[in-house]
């Protein structure tokens, strides 16, 4: 009972010593602020009498309220464009229109767009090359297309394949399929073996060298009838063969494109005519091969960037 009334006394002394000097919170000043002096010793004798601080401790600095975080939104990653999509969809822009250069025999200039995804600007000729390393992966036979299933090719092309093969079939001009992908060390006994039926000379515009054939990239067919046999057999396999004619009409509406046509072959192509031989573009490409009148080596030229420093070196260029 004493205690509280000590209590009771001690506090009603510090509410009126506090109440003498408004101007001052004697329990929390704020920042910045100058006690009065006579306040703050007066509250430390009431806590030392009756044995409770009755002082408050100083604020510290307010702290910085804390940021609502910002929702996060999820975007979609962006979808690469397929194989598939480029092959029906896409035309690579020209941009190069440094003259073509002159076919030349004896020199290997590493292809600037040698990667896989690069397919429809790939060119090779007999100057032009991939790596002995170049080898699709996506290779599948061509067996539901109709074809012998020892026969692969790139897998973004069977449906137009597919597809070219039924309407030359609607069409009494089945297809026949004489060779397709060929890696390198096939070219090399390819090239090889003609050399020595022929000679280097008069192989050399009838078969590429090892890196420089577009059956090493997976796009290039070589056709032949329903029922087989050699296609360079015939005399004209673009007029003597139903299928053969059938293709030279009507190839591009579905994709292919004859790389080496008649009346630019070898002057232009470097290789000789050979209406069997025929490499994938995909439509909308080679249907702007086909408006153009170029030939396919003529069509790719436009599209290679980067070539000049090493090309001018080793070749000479045709125009005037």
């Amino acid at each position: 009972m004493q205690l509280r009334a000590a209590t009771g006394l001690v506090i009603a002394f510090v509410i009126a010593s506090t109440a003498a000097t408004p101007a001052v919170n004697a329990l929390a000043d704020p920042p910045g602020a100058t006690p009065a002096p006579t306040t703050r010793p007066m509250i430390a004798a009431a806590s030392a009498t009756i044995g409770i601080d009755l002082r408050l401790p100083t604020p510290g600095p307010t702290p910085p309220p804390t940021p609502t975080p910002m929702p996060t939104v999820m975007l979609p990653a962006p979808t690469p464009m397929s194989a598939l999509a480029r092959a029906a969809d896409y035309v690579p822009p020209i941009t190069n229109e440094r003259p073509l250069p002159a076919c030349k025999y004896d020199v290997d200039v590493p292809t600037t767009y040698s990667s896989l995804d690069d397919w429809q600007i790939t060119m090779v000729d007999p100057t032009y090359t991939v790596p002995d390393t170049y080898a699709p992966n996506d290779l599948v036979s061509a067996a539901p297309a109709g074809f012998y299933s020892g026969y692969e090719v790139r897998s973004f092309m069977l449906p137009d394949l597919t597809a070219m093969a039924s309407a030359a079939a609607d069409a009494g001009a089945p297809l026949g399929l004489y060779s397709t992908y060929r890696d390198y060390e096939t070219q090399v006994y390819t090239f090889g073996h003609w050399v020595g039926v022929l000679g280097y000379g008069q192989a050399s515009l009838g078969s590429a060298r090892p890196g420089h054939s577009e059956h090493q990239l997976g796009l290039a067919l070589d056709f032949t009838t329903g029922s087989g046999g050699e296609p360079w057999a015939y005399y004209n396999f673009a007029r003597d063969t139903a299928a053969g004619a059938w293709l030279s009409a009507n190839a591009w509406k579905y994709g292919f494109i004859m790389s080496y046509p008649y009346g630019k072959s070898p002057s232009v192509t470097c290789y000789g005519f050979e209406p069997w031989h025929y490499r994938y573009m995909g439509r909308a490409a080679a249907a702007d091969i086909k408006a153009s009148g170029l030939t396919l080596r003529e069509w790719l030229w436009l599209r290679q960037p980067g070539l000049g420093p090493r090309a001018d070196r080793l070749l000479v260029f045709t125009g005037e």
